[in-house]
């Protein structure tokens, strides 16, 4: 039986694409971004309190990192960002087309940045799965528009979405080396007019996968393939979603207006806000940035 579940508005945020939802446990705040706004943001989920910093360039992900600062993969460019002060300090730059910006992205358990590249437009096989440990290294090349990405409780299994591929897929993952083999589908997405966007996983291997086209976030069974639960959210493009709070059951979920026309932003005023649902299993916070140098 798949179980249902209502998330409560937490903030009006009007993102026009709302993305990178993350849990900073030392901030004990959701990170956030809006990519075609520029700017990278706080929630505290006591309160719905949100603290905004524009960026120069578009961010495609980020990460809690040392010292106060975040990881930031931007256009053209991985960054160390300080908060407080929007002060950037770049890592590395893509070498790529102009045209192309990072898109989703995660550290595995020890710290390592594996981040996904595509273009502006979302040309198909524009761009790359990179993974970032002092050096970038191609992982998977010519993807579209890469997504979600999250590792299994037991780190022996990465998860991977491309999201012009209508599937989730599955890698056996070594750890100690960052190497993947193995691929296979282990989830099917039933197209054309719903994406798998941003995915995260709970502490019994589920995932939970924004549907982009589809107003809600979906729990998959990777092991057989099932939908097994969905969070129906009042807005047409969900984006990303992330475990977070003090007992870690609390689930933010991004959306986005960009896309819609005048008459379903109307339909879904809400679109571009964040949204907030207590859940009945737990996650695992967002594991920091470490340099491997």
């Amino acid at each position: 039986m798949m179980e249902i579940w209502k998330p409560d508005l937490i903030y009006k945020a009007d993102l026009t694409l709302g993305e990178g939802a993350r849990w900073h446990a030392e901030w004990q705040k959701f990170l956030f971004i809006d990519i075609k706004g520029k700017l990278i943001g706080t929630c505290n989920p006591l309160n719905g309190k949100l603290v905004i910093q524009k960026t120069t360039k578009m961010p495609g992900m980020l990460a809690p990192a040392a010292d106060g600062k975040l990881l930031v993969a931007l256009q053209g460019e991985i960054a160390l960002l300080d908060f407080e002060t929007g002060k950037t300090q770049s890592l590395i730059k893509f070498k790529e087309d102009e045209e192309n910006r990072s898109n989703d992205g995660a550290c595995d358990a020890l710290g390592r940045l594996w981040v996904g590249t595509m273009h502006v437009n979302a040309r198909h096989h524009a761009g790359n799965l990179y993974c970032y440990n002092g050096k970038l290294v191609k992982k998977i090349k010519n993807t579209s528009v890469s997504n979600g990405i999250c590792w299994s409780p037991d780190n022996r299994t990465l998860y991977y979405i491309d999201s012009f591929l209508y599937h989730i897929k599955a890698f056996d993952y070594d750890l100690t080396t960052g190497n993947i083999s193995n691929e296979r589908v282990v989830v099917e997405i039933p197209g054309p007019n719903m994406l798998a966007d941003g995915m995260c996983i709970d502490n019994e291997g589920m995932l939970w996968v924004a549907m982009w086209g589809g107003s809600c976030v979906n729990r998959y069974n990777p092991h057989n393939g099932t939908c097994i639960g969905k969070i129906e959210v009042n807005a047409p493009h969900v984006t990303s979603c992330a475990f977070g709070g003090e007992l870690m059951n609390q689930l933010l979920i991004t959306t986005a207006k960009e896309g819609l026309n005048e008459e379903e932003l109307k339909k879904y005023p809400h679109s571009g806000s964040l949204f907030l649902v207590k859940l009945n299993v737990t996650g695992l916070p967002a594991v920091p940035y470490k340099p491997h140098l």
